[in-house]
């Protein structure tokens, strides 16, 4: 293809760090106005080039915010000689040597199957549903051995999208690459533009909008938690008792280790059992991991006192017993705001102390801790997100270690902190 009336094209220093990298899978967190959509376009266009006969997708979470932020973007920056064929309506570009660049709106996710791609960009991916890249377009790049972009603000943590930048950090197989930018190192936006927003939003929506930081705007459920309490100091004392916060649940069964020293508490390790298994499962887990002659103490779900998730009609504190584990728990349930307020009293008080740490390795309950909120409209946690287990096994521990509450009963509770 003659190259010829081309439009000069340039990039910004951020902008230039993604697209001269060479990973096959980049995920880019971005604030606004960064040169997302210009970037966006400028990949897409270089692929076409440089892959004759292939065809590449912008996806967007609909077709609106496709036409509306890319289609324009796109028929400026490619030269007119360049196109063969240009429909107005699929928002489609086909080039004189044959490649295709189409828009698409990802609200309707099935009617993109059964494409074959060789690029793809997925911008503002966050506020897509996962379905979109691993039911559609992942396998979608398969034959070709394809490449994808995905760019966005951050959405919280709740999301998969944000599962999918923590991946990016322990990616096995070398795919993978992230970068973060707020709107300020894009380029595009002054600084005293930025610092008038900031006087007109929130905190966390500044920072989510502006500093592209992974922020839960509401709801929250563990509001004290930070990176503070993230450190590689959380490790096991094996003269210590190993504590052991245990959710009873059948997928995933939750177990949160940790030793106390003075008055902090070190979680050093996690154990989240799937596949149905039960107590019995999980107290051989424990022993395998730690040895016969380690003292355990187990923290668990007051329920489990009466309750029998394993179906040998013995109840689940029976069996951590049976195991040889020292039981610790009341015989009547906390309130669950008693939970939710002695989690986040552990992580920090109201004298900036914090007194949990958590090692980075037990990333199912940091993702919890980041993660889970309320549900809408009550002041319960939200079961329908996945990720309560966790939190859960670690209020059992926190509650029964620090002596924050005492257990419900008949209908009353009291709260004090030491």
């Amino acid at each position: 293809m003659a190259v010829q009336n081309a439009p000069p094209l340039s990039l910004r220093w951020a902008q230039g760090q993604v697209f001269t990298d060479e990973h096959r899978f980049r995920v880019l967190v971005a604030g606004r106005r960064f040169g997302k959509s210009y970037l966006s376009c400028v990949e897409l266009l270089r692929g076409a080039i440089n892959n004759p006969g292939e065809t590449f997708f912008y996806c967007a979470p609909t077709y609106r915010m496709a036409k509306d932020i890319a289609w324009k973007v796109l028929k400026k920056l490619v030269p007119k000689a360049w196109i063969k064929t240009k429909n107005e309506t699929d928002l489609k570009l086909e080039l004189v040597n044959g490649s295709t660049i189409e828009l698409k709106g990802t609200e309707n996710a099935m009617a993109l199957r059964g494409r074959s791609l060789s690029g793809v960009v997925l911008d503002e991916a966050a506020f897509m549903d996962a379905e979109v890249w691993f039911e559609v377009i992942r396998p979608a790049l398969a034959d070709k051995q394809g490449w994808a972009l995905f760019i966005s603000t951050p959405d919280g943590t709740a999301s998969w999208f944000y599962d999918l930048w923590c991946y990016c950090e322990d990616d096995p197989t070398n795919e993978w690459k992230r970068w973060c930018y707020t709107t300020i190192e894009g380029g595009n936006v002054p600084a005293d533009e930025v610092e008038a927003a900031r006087a007109q939003l929130d905190p966390r929506t500044f920072r989510q909008e502006f500093e592209a930081s992974f922020e839960n705007l509401t709801g929250l459920v563990a509001i004290s938690f930070s990176d503070d309490n993230i450190s590689t100091d959380a490790k096991d004392i094996s003269i210590q008792p190993l504590l052991l916060g245990v959710d009873f649940n059948v997928d995933p069964m939750s177990g949160i280790c940790a030793v106390k020293d003075a008055d902090t508490l070190y979680v050093f390790d996690e154990i989240m059992l799937t596949g149905g298994a039960t107590t019995w499962d999980f107290a051989e887990e424990v022993t395998r991991r730690y040895g016969v002659d380690r003292r355990v103490i187990a923290c668990p779900d007051p329920t489990g006192g009466a309750r029998k998730t394993s179906g040998v009609g013995v109840t689940d504190h029976a069996i951590l017993r049976r195991s040889g584990f020292t039981v610790q728990s009341p015989r009547s349930p906390w309130k669950i705001r008693d939970k939710i307020t002695a989690v986040n009293t552990g992580l920090m008080d109201a004298s900036g102390a914090r007194r949990v740490k958590i090692h980075p390795r037990c990333k199912e309950l940091i993702k919890s801790l980041r993660t889970l909120t309320y549900a809408p409209g009550t002041g319960l946690p939200n079961k329908n997100l996945g990720v309560d287990h966790a939190f859960d096994a670690f209020g059992y521990l926190v509650l029964q270690q620090f002596n924050l509450a005492k257990p419900e009963a008949m209908g009353t509770t009291s709260y004090r902190l030491y």
